[in-house]
């Protein structure tokens, strides 16, 4: 499915929506060993778009920032 079909289908039908970024958040903080650098990494290398912006606020949120 088209990501910014199924992004509108789903806020019509009110449900929430959670990227890949977020989901990785979530499971880093839930305990799981999850490297957000290497898997935004991959992303990137599979082409993937994601601005600067993103990465720095997941890498600060994930605990893995500079």
């Amino acid at each position: 499915m088209d990501e910014t079909a199924g992004r509108r289908v789903a806020r019509l039908s009110s449900l929430s929506v959670t990227g890949t970024i977020g989901i990785l958040l979530r499971a880093k903080k839930e305990g799981y060993p999850v490297s957000l650098q290497q898997a935004i990494e991959r992303m990137l290398t599979r082409g993937i778009r994601l601005s600067a912006t993103v990465i720095t606020f997941a890498l600060e949120q994930a605990g893995e920032s500079g």
